[in-house]
């Protein structure tokens, strides 16, 4: 997939109050357009808000989906803008993970590769990884 414009979300809420304040809405094309369909898809199909980054409205997360800061692993997918982390408002992440193991959610994440397990968010990537199975890890 060559690029994905997101239906549901703005492209600050991939981003990182810097880099949109730099680049603006064009910051999107940071965003791995896998992820930026895979996130549509999944909000689609729950019908549930989801909070990606939240610093536009005074919240915490800044760091949630490209990421340009410490936090995480040095090499971490957030930095080539192919993972996100969110939360899904009327649904933990274990009931999401839960689903995707009974095979309720599957289409949505036809290009994710991992989910972090042992987590109370949701963290989707889609890394290149070897295998053609979906890995469930921790951290």
């Amino acid at each position: 997939m060559r690029f994905y414009s997101p239906t549901f979300f703005k492209p600050y809420e991939y981003l990182p109050k810097d880099v949109y304040e730099k680049m603006g809405d064009s910051g999107i094309i940071l965003m791995d357009a896998r992820i930026l369909w895979t996130i549509d898809a999944i909000r689609k199909t729950v019908n549930l808000p989801i909070t990606i980054n939240n610093w536009k409205s005074g919240g915490p997360f800044s760091q949630r989906g490209f990421r340009n800061d410490d936090t995480g692993a040095v090499y971490s997918q957030h930095r080539f803008g192919r993972a996100v982390d969110m939360d899904i408002h009327g649904m933990t992440a274990d009931e999401f993970r839960n689903k995707i193991k009974a095979g309720q959610i599957n289409t949505e994440l036809t290009y994710i590769t991992r989910i972090e397990e042992g987590v109370n968010w949701i963290h989707l990537d889609c890394a290149s990884v070897p295998g053609t199975e979906m890995v469930f890890f921790k951290q």
